[in-house]
């Protein structure tokens, strides 16, 4: 079905329906777009590709990619998506796609045409374009067009030999490049590259498939992209918090496989945590219900361990959420509301018999992990947030005694798999 999807877009593609290939059979010039001035930019730009080569390790200093190669690049990328059934959602609608998924707010009134998104970081402040190598870690939204992209050289996604058959007399000599020691060093071209045309076609099938699975809710889109773009499927997630599409936090939660161990380490925790909760571009923390939601659907009751890894590393988590060593990029505030929201999620499966938890949140957090009341008094500050049950719940759990005081059995602190050790499908107090 792969192949099948990447036959079908590259064939449109090199068709250019109705408004392209038309003219590129019948003219015998120069003119392959139907704006002169642009197919002689166009053409420009890829003309210094090709003579640079495929290797940026040739590049001069002033051969690295700028926006004149971006606006190229997006010219030709415009007419594969209108050619292979992307609709350009309205700019309103657009934007606010662009704000939920990426947590960026595009500025109609700005002259910038791109809006530039790190893939790693989404709070990155670049927001024009500025000169980089081709690479994935840049996501590059034109807020004109309405569509996202990587930067790809033009020989990369355009099949320039046919479309341009013009500008292949650039490769028919070898080119060559002088270092200062005067050493010479042959330049590789795009056409010996022996996986260039597969790459293409992969390119071509990845703008289509982003695009309308994110901005035409295409979900068969979905499949594909779990498959051949598995690190920004999972990023939309983890980086950018967004996890409005169920089927994709499902997928990128489980592809973790958070298989529970006592002391689990600091970046297992920040991985779980980056499904719970985004830090905004603002400072804001957005908490994910959608994820708590996803948690509950998972786990199920049983008289048999091995389904409550996801309710462990929640209750882990709030042990490294809370603890001053550990570096989580949040202030007590953030953290106090955080915790709050876990707990109360927590807290529940102590008054299911079924599951019966026993202490494992509200009563861990209260005897080891709050000692000195100040998240106690946080809470209090602002009525709990508003949270169903939490101020009634931390209550009750005040007036209970510790189930591990002066248990000899334990090495340090009870950790979540000892409070599991005693839930109530085994044996407890709350079983009744």
């Amino acid at each position: 079905m792969k192949t099948k999807l990447l036959f079908i877009s590259t064939m449109t593609f090199f068709s250019l329906t109705n408004c392209q290939e038309k003219k590129i059979i019948n003219q015998t010039n120069e003119k392959i777009l139907e704006n002169e001035m642009e197919t002689s930019e166009v053409k420009k730009i890829l003309i210094k590709q090709i003579k640079s080569g495929p290797g940026s390790e040739y590049w001069g200093e002033n051969e690295y990619y700028t926006k004149q190669d971006l606006d190229a690049l997006i010219s030709i990328e415009d007419t594969i998506l209108n050619n292979n059934g992307y609709k350009i959602p309205e700019q309103g609608i657009f934007n606010e796609k662009i704000n939920n998924i990426f947590g960026r707010i595009i500025d109609n009134k700005s002259e910038n045409s791109y809006l530039k998104v790190d893939k790693h970081d989404k709070c990155n402040k670049v927001i024009d374009y500025q000169p980089v190598y081709t690479g994935i870690d840049y996501i590059y939204v034109d807020k004109n067009h309405r569509f996202i992209t990587t930067f790809y050289s033009l020989p990369s996604i355009l099949d320039y030999q046919k479309i341009y058959p013009d500008v292949s007399k650039y490769e028919e000599k070898p080119f060559n490049i002088t270092y200062a020691d005067g050493t010479k060093q042959e330049i590789s071209r795009w056409k010996d590259l022996k996986n260039l045309p597969k790459e293409r076609r992969f390119n071509q099938q990845l703008l289509i498939s982003r695009n309308k699975y994110l901005f035409n809710d295409d979900k068969s889109q979905f499949a594909w992209l779990i498959n051949n773009d598995e690190d920004f499927m999972q990023s939309l997630v983890t980086t950018f918090g967004y996890t409005e599409d169920k089927k994709l936090l499902k997928w990128a939660f489980e592809k973790q496989g958070f298989k529970y161990q006592k002391y689990p380490p600091d970046e297992i925790l920040e991985n779980y945590g980056n499904f719970l909760w985004t830090k905004q571009c603002n400072g804001e923390i957005k908490l994910h219900p959608n994820t708590l939601n996803l948690i509950k659907e998972l786990v199920k009751p049983s008289s048999k361990y091995g389904n409550e890894e996801y309710i462990l590393y929640l209750a882990e988590y709030i042990n490294y959420l809370v603890n001053n060593e550990k570096e989580t990029g949040l202030n007590f505030q953030q953290k106090a509301k955080i915790a709050a929201y876990l707990l109360a999620f927590g807290e529940q499966y102590k008054y299911n018999k079924e599951y019966g938890y026993n202490q494992m949140f509200l009563g861990k957090f209260i005897f080891y992990q709050d000692p000195d009341k100040k998240y106690k008094k946080e809470f209090e500050k602002n009525n709990y947030y508003n949270l169903p049950n939490l101020k009634k719940w931390y209550q009750q759990a005040e007036q209970e005694k510790d189930m591990f005081e002066n248990d000899q059995t334990l090495a340090d602190d009870p950790q979540p798999m000892d409070y599991l050790y005693r839930a109530t499908y085994m044996k407890g107090p709350y079983s009744k």
